[in-house]
């Protein structure tokens, strides 16, 4: 008789295989947390396109993952404007064939996953080859997010209060908001005994963990939008306990192009 695990002994098992691979990738970087973000892209990918596109999702999924690839490679030349190129055209030909087709079922909205997901690993790849902050950087990134989490977690708890956007993600609330923002304005700030962000008072370093927070939050709602609107729970099943891999990134997907751009203008 096969043994049945329960949601919470799910959820630890997958973090028990999946985080030493995550942080490994972090660490080492270069080809290894290039393999790393392009298998979570390629996931994201299929899940954005089983979900999004009820026919011929199969053929999205390759065109998305084909440019993904495409730009992948290109960004290797330190160029991120000519590596988004193939997101913009494959985002195009959806859009157009979006358009002229005459099937009610196709959503409009689908052609957004090129550049949803596209970009954020883009940048992500880009934050990390930084001298000589990547590492500490790409490390900020997901310390980030997850400050963002529990603090809204727990002060949503605690306090409670009125719901941000009921429709879209019920347990969401303001009191929640301002928790996962003050978490994410203490990591910042803690950041800066290890990061050079040279000409940044550390008030203002706070004020954009916050800001980094709310731009997380914005991505979990936009992720919790889009799978109520298609009357879904998860992204997918691909990691147990967890639901899919968008589940896991919605947050990343929003904060990292705003740090990428953030560390670029500290260098100017």
């Amino acid at each position: 008789m096969a043994k049945s695990y329960s949601s919470l002994q799910l959820r630890v098992m997958s973090a028990l295989v999946l985080a030493p691979i995550a942080i490994a990738a972090v660490y080492f970087g270069e080809l290894y947390f290039t393999v790393f973000m392009t298998a979570a892209g390629l996931a994201m990918i299929y899940e954005w396109c089983k979900t999004s596109f009820k026919n011929n999702g199969y053929l999205y999924t390759a065109l998305i993952g084909a440019s993904l690839l495409i730009s992948i490679y290109l960004q290797n030349e330190k160029n991120l404007l000519t590596a988004l190129y193939p997101l913009y055209i494959s985002a195009s030909i959806i859009l157009v064939v979006g358009l002229f087709s005459k099937r009610d079922n196709e959503w409009l909205g689908g052609f957004l996953g090129p550049l949803y997901i596209g970009i954020p690993v883009l940048c992500f790849l880009q934050l990390r080859t930084l001298e000589p902050d990547g590492l500490g950087l790409t490390i900020l990134l997901f310390a980030i997010v997850w400050a963002t989490d529990t603090g809204a977690y727990f002060a949503g708890r605690r306090i409670g209060g009125p719901k941000i956007a009921v429709s879209i993600s019920p347990n969401k609330t303001w009191a929640g908001l301002i928790g996962g923002m003050i978490c994410a304005a203490i990591v910042a700030c803690v950041s800066t005994f290890y990061i050079d962000f040279s000409g940044f008072p550390v008030w203002l370093v706070a004020l954009l963990g916050a800001a980094f927070a709310v731009l997380a939050q914005i991505g979990d709602f936009f992720e919790s939008g889009w799978k109520r609107y298609f009357g879904i729970k998860d992204a997918s099943n691909m990691i147990p306990g967890h639901g899919g891999v968008l589940d896991r990134l919605d947050g990343v997907l929003f904060v990292a192009p705003a740090l990428y751009s953030m560390a670029m203008a500290v260098r100017m």
